[in-house]
């Protein structure tokens, strides 16, 4: 076999390599993050959350019984939300607030006294902050700090607390 033909034999492998491989990270791209959803009747008083390949983690839940997809923030202070999820979910108006973000300073509300749940786990009377673009809410500090929050092994444990 002369040079050439195995030159050409490897030129043709390496485009192979890189039409699959271009494939496969716009594929991988595209994928969704992974929400966790609790199992019915969670007898454990927990939730599961497996790390999202964008490395964040999601929970389904709720914020007075209307759905929502949150993404757990530890950095947040409230659980926060948009203002179309607000009207959507028939939420009541709040006190005018500002909220400092990453993106700046950012007008919105603040509601109190809701019930959020968050993979089953729900907790009565908070409030929730809304402003936020996007259809992904933040499940904050003011929902975290009441449960036992675990993070290992690239898996988030949420747990109602026994005491």
């Amino acid at each position: 076999m002369s040079s050439r033909v195995t030159w050409n034999l490897i030129s043709v492998l390496v485009i192979w390599i890189a039409i699959f491989s271009a494939l496969f990270l716009y594929f991988d791209a595209r994928q969704g993050p992974t929400i966790a959803v609790a199992k019915e009747g969670m007898t454990q008083g927990e939730v599961v959350i497996p790390r999202s390949p964008d490395g964040h983690y999601y929970v389904r839940g709720s914020v007075n019984g209307y759905p929502i997809d949150f993404m757990v923030d530890t950095g947040a202070s409230v659980v926060a939300i948009s203002k179309e999820f607000s009207r959507a979910a028939n939420l009541p108006s709040g006190a005018p607030a500002n909220f400092s973000t990453a993106g700046g300073v950012v007008t919105g509300e603040i509601i109190s006294g809701q019930i959020v749940e968050a993979g089953g786990i729900a907790v009565n009377g908070l409030s929730v902050s809304v402003g936020m673009r996007g259809r992904m809410a933040l499940l904050g500090q003011n929902f975290l700090r009441r449960i036992d929050v675990i993070q290992s092994n690239d898996k988030m444990i949420l747990r109602v607390r026994t005491e």
